[in-house]
């Protein structure tokens, strides 16, 4: 009987360093790792941001969202939603000058423009994460309630700059705006319609036309490639006839050019004959000259014989009354 106390005792022992080892083996080694605890107050909704949640700097896992809580003030009827990261000190390693606080190391980051903001994890599901991200020229305002932890200031997410900037939009007019555009584009539409149909037909008369047109005149110009083939045979024909011809009466032509340039050089020896003729030192023409003067003093003579009979007709009977 006494040595059943001492084996439930050692089963008792047993469990609990079994409990422990797996509390240490899956998790329990965080209670031995350094963390800094922070806070953000996110004026906008968190919804998918859940405990556990990553915070990441740069796509690098250095925190975890360890609470997520709601402040209310029953005078403004305003809500703060305070989320509080725990740091792991053994993911971020400090260089330079280190500080001496855990909350002054926070202070300086914040100074040097480390900002958070929320930003989606899955798409699909909706789950948020929280980016940490240095912003020097980013605003900061802090919101200063005592929650016993470093404060870092909060950005508004994309999506939330997204819905804000929509919800700035004069959706209204916009919405009257495109009425607008939409009934202008339907009379636009209507006049087209009602214009372009006679164009249409207009066109697929013209169409038909020049359809017609050009079916003319392919047959016009198959009548004018058989008329000019037709041309071209005959033409060949006559070259033909014309080079057969000239071959016979080659020996004709040749007799013919023979007597032309005969002719041609007793014809230039005449021009030499006569050109002697009418030099003026010739006998020719002191001939010629002595013949012209005798003609010309017959015309004379002529000329005063006529003058006398004029005068007096009865000098052809009687003669001269005086010599």
């Amino acid at each position: 009987m006494s040595a059943r106390p001492a084996v439930v005792g050692g089963f008792i022992l047993g469990a609990l360093a079994l409990g422990v080892a797996g509390i240490l083996f899956f998790g329990g080694m965080r209670w031995f790792i350094p963390s800094l605890r922070v806070v953000v107050f996110f004026s906008e909704s968190v919804a998918g941001l859940d405990v556990g949640s990553p915070v990441t700097f740069h796509g690098v896992r250095i925190a975890s969202v360890q609470s997520v809580a709601i402040r209310l003030s029953a005078d403004t009827t305003k809500a703060r939603i305070p989320v509080y990261l725990e740091l792991e000190s053994n993911r971020v390693i400090w260089e330079g000058k280190k500080s001496k606080g855990s909350r002054i190391d926070v202070d300086q980051m914040v100074r040097a423009g480390l900002r958070a903001q929320l930003a989606p994890q899955s798409i699909v599901t909706g789950q948020l994460r929280v980016d940490l991200d240095f912003r020097p020229g980013a605003p900061a305002p802090l919101v200063g309630m005592a929650t016993g932890a470093p404060e870092i200031p909060a950005l508004p997410s994309d999506l939330g700059q997204l819905r804000n900037q929509l919800t700035e939009l004069p959706l209204r007019e916009l919405a009257n705006t495109a009425q607008r555009a939409l009934a202008s584009l339907e009379r636009l539409s209507n006049h087209l319609d009602a214009t372009l149909d006679p164009l249409a037909q207009t066109a697929h008369r013209t169409a038909d036309a020049a359809t017609r047109t050009l079916q003319t005149t392919d047959e016009a110009v198959r009548r004018v490639q058989v008329d000019a083939s037709t041309a071209l045979r005959d033409l060949d024909a006559l070259v033909v006839d014309a080079h057969r011809q000239l071959d016979g009466r080659g020996g004709e032509l040749s007799r013919v050019l023979t007597d032309a340039d005969r002719t041609v050089r007793q014809a230039e020896t005449l021009l030499g004959s006569l050109n002697g003729l009418a030099e003026p030192r010739s006998q020719f023409r002191g001939d010629l000259e002595a013949v012209l003067r005798d003609l010309a003093a017959s015309a004379s003579s002529l000329r005063n014989f006529t003058k006398t009979i004029e005068r007096n007709p009865n000098a052809v009977l009687m003669g001269r009354a005086n010599r």
